[in-house]
């Protein structure tokens, strides 16, 4: 499909963290666009008005406590959903900490396999014009493969590394 020059479209949405200090974490909705990739800062106080504001609207359909509780759980994961119907100009509005950088300028991205006990995850550096930025990235084949339709052969796999399942090593 081919886009119109001046049109900018949403690809999909994958969730990344970079370490701060102390254990703590900034959390980003990187939004892939066909003309950049746009990292959304989620914030704790997003997150805890998305919990609310479900919980609330759980409560006003009569569920009890274990349907509050649950829609809360369903608002937190799919928090970062939302950016898939929004105009990347208002992503990049949203919050001071967002930025961008654009397709053109990523030459290379690359996952590594990073054991966090029983969950598998990635460090992904993401390298480009700019310098290389590093983040963490739950293993997951919708994510990889999200990744290798927006950048094709610049995403680099961990040798052996199959997104259909099966792992050699």
């Amino acid at each position: 499909m081919s886009i119109p020059s001046g049109e900018e479209e949403v690809l999909g949405v994958v969730l990344l963290r970079r370490p701060r200090s102390l254990g703590r974490w900034d959390t980003f909705a990187t939004v892939l666009t066909t003309r950049r990739m746009i990292f959304a800062q989620i914030t704790g106080e997003m997150v805890k008005e998305a919990t609310e504001q479900a919980k609330r609207q759980a409560k006003a359909e009569g569920k009890g406590f274990l349907g509050q509780w649950s829609a809360q759980l369903r608002a937190t994961l799919s928090y970062a959903n939302r950016y898939m119907s929004m105009e990347p100009s208002l992503i990049l509005s949203e919050t001071p900490g967002n930025f961008y950088i654009d397709n053109d300028s990523i030459g290379e991205i690359k996952l590594k396999l990073s054991p966090q006990g029983n969950v598998n995850e990635f460090d992904v550096e993401i390298h480009s014009r700019s310098g290389k930025m590093v983040f963490k990235m739950d293993e997951n084949a919708d994510n990889v493969r999200l990744l290798k339709n927006a950048y094709g052969d610049r995403v680099k796999l961990p040798f052996g590394y199959s997104i259909s399942g099966f792992r050699l090593g």
